[in-house]
């Protein structure tokens, strides 16, 4: 027979169970409404334009020409960084953990009015307000509804605008068909052959071709505004596309290598190991030694 004290038992571990079964499918309670993008207006493929406006910094403007990106700037226009706007094209996918009418709300106590800051893209507007005491959830109103969503767009709109700016050094430019670096200049002959001058004897077509590669992907790590130079050493670029070659001032050759291009107003900051890769070629391979009197039948193998 089963004792009282293991009937007991039996039945706290049923009342367990039971307990777990409620808290899990919630009886007589309705599920919570799946989380629901913050508007439909839109579908980021076909956006052109984007426009921020900011409280504390210069507002910024984007639009889009057949694939590329890019931000205006008085004087002329800088391929945009491509990861930083894809980042503000999620905002209208962006879900909202809570929705309320914004005539229920005190605007001014949840920085909305005025908003910290506004986001334009196309014909949507995203007004910016704080960030919610508990959950830190930001609000944001469209038209007449406001939303609390993740916090992970504050920042990148309030990021300097020189962060916006595409990294790659040659974004808009085609192939090189010359390249001037300090101490030697590589050029492209009719005969699809690289000549580099001063000649290096031991330096390879592989090599040359490799030196060239780098420069038609490099990158930077991240970019700036420019901060002034008083250096005169420079690469300039020339490229199939452009009668205008590229000039890059070479504000820094260590810890990092910078390049600037003074005309925009900005700097790239590439890695430590970038000097080595895009202004010197690669040492040569030790020739294989000569003369062994290894005898190959006896080898190894």
């Amino acid at each position: 027979m089963i004792g009282s004290r293991s009937l007991l038992n039996l039945g706290l571990v049923a009342l367990v169970v039971a307990l777990l079964l409620v808290a899990y499918f919630r009886p007589g309670l309705e599920p919570e409404p799946e989380p629901q993008p913050i508007t439909r207006q839109l579908d980021p493929a076909a956006v052109t334009t984007i426009h921020i406006e900011r409280q504390d910094r210069a507002p910024l403007a984007f639009s889009k020409e057949v694939d590329l990106w890019y931000l205006t700037r008085t004087g002329g226009r800088l391929p945009a960084a491509d990861f930083q706007v894809r980042a503000l094209l999620r905002l209208p996918k962006a879900t909202a953990l809570r929705s309320y009418p914004a005539d229920s709300l005190e605007l001014a106590t949840l920085g909305l009015d005025p908003p910290r800051a506004t986001v334009r893209i196309d014909a949507l507007t995203v007004h910016f307000g704080t960030t919610d005491a508990l959950e830190r959830k930001r609000y944001v109103r469209i038209d007449d509804a406001i939303h609390l969503i993740d916090d992970q767009y504050q920042q990148l709109i309030n990021a300097e605008w020189a962060n916006f700016v595409s990294g790659r050094l040659l974004v808009t430019r085609g192939p090189i068909t010359r390249l001037e670096l300090p101490g030697m200049t590589l050029a492209y002959d009719d005969d699809r052959h690289w000549q580099l001058d001063p000649e290096q004897a031991m330096a390879s077509a592989d090599a040359l071709q490799g030196l060239i590669d780098r420069w038609q992907t490099a990158s930077a790590l991240y970019v700036q505004a420019y901060s002034g130079s008083e250096s005169a050493e420079y690469v300039t670029l020339h490229t199939r596309d452009s009668e205008e070659p590229l000039h890059l001032q070479v504000v820094s050759h260590t810890p990092d290598l910078i390049l600037a291009r003074p005309e925009w107003g900005i700097q790239y900051h590439l890695g430590s190991d970038m000097q080595a890769s895009l202004l010197t070629l690669p040492e040569p391979l030790p020739e294989p030694e000569t003369g062994s009197t290894t005898d190959p039948d006896l080898s190894p193998g």
